[in-house]
C-alpha cells in the first residue's frame, strides 16, 4: 500500500497518497465508507428518519430537498429498541421501502468451545464487527448500515469515555472504509444542560 516502516512505525509520505473524492450516499449529508451519527433526545423521530433513509436507499428514490436520486441498494439494520413485526416492518412499509432489500441483523449464534452447546446472544461491536462484515459481503450491494441505538451494542464499553468509544468504533470505521456502506448510528444526548447539542452526544 506504499507505506514504509521505521522502528515499528508505519508511515507514508503524503505526496504518495492519491486524493479521492468523497462518495456520497446522500450528497452533502451521508457519505459512503464513513460513520455518521444521528443524535437527539428521545421521541424526536431519529428511528423514523433512519426508516425514511433506508426506504430511499432500498428503492433508489429521491432525497428530500435536493431531489437527487440514489441507486437502489441493500440495507442492514441493527435495532435494539423496536420490535421487527409491529414496529420496524410497518414503519418501513409506511415509508415505501422495498422490504426485499432490507435485512435485520437479529442475533449472533455460535458454539460454546467447552460444552459444544449452541448459543444465541445479542450482537456486540466489541466482538462481532467481523461477523457484520461477513454478512454485508454475503448480502452484497449494501450501501447503508443502520445501528439504532449504538449504545445498545457497545457491551461493557463506557459510552461517556471518549477514548473507549473511539477504540470501539475504529473497527466499525474500518469496515465502512473497506466495504463502502454508509454507516449511520443513532445516539442519545447526555443530560448536560447549557452546552451545544454537538457536545452532548455520548462519547
Amino acid at each position: 500500500n506504499g507505506s514504509d516502516v521505521f522502528e515499528g512505525v508505519v508511515y507514508r509520505q503524503l505526496s504518495s497518497i492519491p486524493a479521492q473524492p468523497i462518495k456520497w450516499l446522500w450528497p452533502g449529508k451521508f457519505a459512503k465508507g464513513k460513520l455518521s451519527i444521528i443524535a437527539g433526545n428521545p421521541g424526536l423521530g431519529k428511528s423514523q428518519i433512519c426508516a425514511s433513509i433506508a426506504s430511499i436507499v432500498s428503492t433508489g428514490g429521491q432525497w428530500p430537498v435536493d431531489r437527487t436520486r440514489t441507486d437502489p441498494a441493500n440495507v442492514v439494520i441493527l435495532s435494539a429498541e423496536d420490535d421487527a413485526e409491529d414496529t420496524i416492518r410497518p414503519r418501513l412499509e409506511a415509508a415505501g421501502a422495498d422490504l426485499d432489500r432490507i435485512y435485520l441483523l437479529q442475533a449472533i449464534r455460535g458454539e460454546d468451545g467447552n460444552s459444544g452447546e449452541i448459543y444465541t446472544r445479542g450482537f456486540s461491536l466489541v466482538s462481532d464487527t467481523d461477523r457484520l462484515a461477513s454478512l454485508i459481503g454475503k448480502i452484497g450491494n449494501v450501501d447503508l448500515v443502520v445501528i439504532d441505538p449504538i449504545t445498545a451494542y457497545m457491551g461493557a464499553t463506557d459510552s461517556h469515555r471518549n477514548a473507549e468509544v473511539r477504540s470501539l468504533l475504529a473497527p466499525l470505521q474500518a469496515l465502512a472504509q473497506t466495504l463502502n456502506p454508509a454507516v449511520i448510528a443513532v445516539s442519545h444526548l447526555t443530560k448536560a444542560q447549557g452546552v451545544e447539542a454537538l457536545q452532548r452526544i455520548q462519547g
